[in-house]
């Protein structure tokens, strides 16, 4: 499993040729991948999307001139957040944008919106307009995830081993207890005393929050 202590310089990875990057160097990567062939044609936008509060998770999604607001909600759901069904939004509290909108529409580079998934246990997001694309996404899609981040640093409390478990109603320096499969039952045992609620890890904001436990392994970036 890759992560980021595996190489401090690298944090995430290209789609397409799999290669590793830092999330500065994977904006200009995108321009020049050798697996993409550029098409002058083609104007779409480039977004990177950032947890308001972690900026180690990120996803880059690039967006064609007939995507919605509702297919990147889709995308952010699929990928990052959903867990009990929860309301979603763009634009914050009292300002809200309305999914059918088109995003090429009401965003150009420079640009950035909130977007805020559940209202109870909040995951709030950043989505930035980072500049124009001129690649085909792939398979006629009208929006694409080209790029996210590895797995954050992420070691178990008691045997500093790749972490899989996370409970949320445990606190250490980052507001979380992190523990692997081997150390989770001992940990409870020690830590009988307290209310535990363990879920899954994942490379995602939503980690420990609400029923967040995604299906897919925890190294699947794509």
């Amino acid at each position: 499993m890759k992560t980021q202590t595996d190489s401090k310089k690298y944090e995430g990875q290209c789609k397409f040729c799999e290669q590793d990057f830092t999330k500065r160097q994977i904006t200009d990567h995108l321009d020049v991948c050798e697996k993409r062939k550029k098409d002058e044609s083609v104007k779409n936008l480039r977004l990177r999307i950032v947890d308001q509060y972690s900026k180690k998770f990120w996803l880059i999604v690039e967006v064609n001139n007939q995507a919605a607001l509702k297919d990147l909600d889709n995308l952010i759901k699929d990928v990052w957040v959903e867990c009990c069904g929860h309301l979603s939004l763009f634009g914050g509290y009292g300002n809200e944008i309305g999914k059918r909108r088109i995003i090429i529409d009401i965003l150009k580079p420079g640009d950035t919106i909130d977007y805020i998934y559940d209202f109870g246990s909040s995951t709030e997001l950043i989505i930035e307009a980072l500049g124009y694309s001129h690649y085909q996404l792939s398979n006629n899609k009208k929006i694409e995830l080209v790029a996210r981040n590895y797995l954050p640093p992420s070691n178990c409390k008691k045997c500093g081993q790749q972490a899989t478990m996370i409970c949320s109603a445990c606190c250490d320096e980052d507001g979380i207890t992190l523990v692997c499969d081997k150390c989770a039952e001992k940990y409870h045992n020690e830590e009988k005393e307290e209310e535990h609620y363990v879920l899954p890890l994942a490379n995602s904001p939503r980690a420990g929050v609400c029923g967040y436990a995604p299906e897919e392994p925890l190294d699947k970036l794509f």
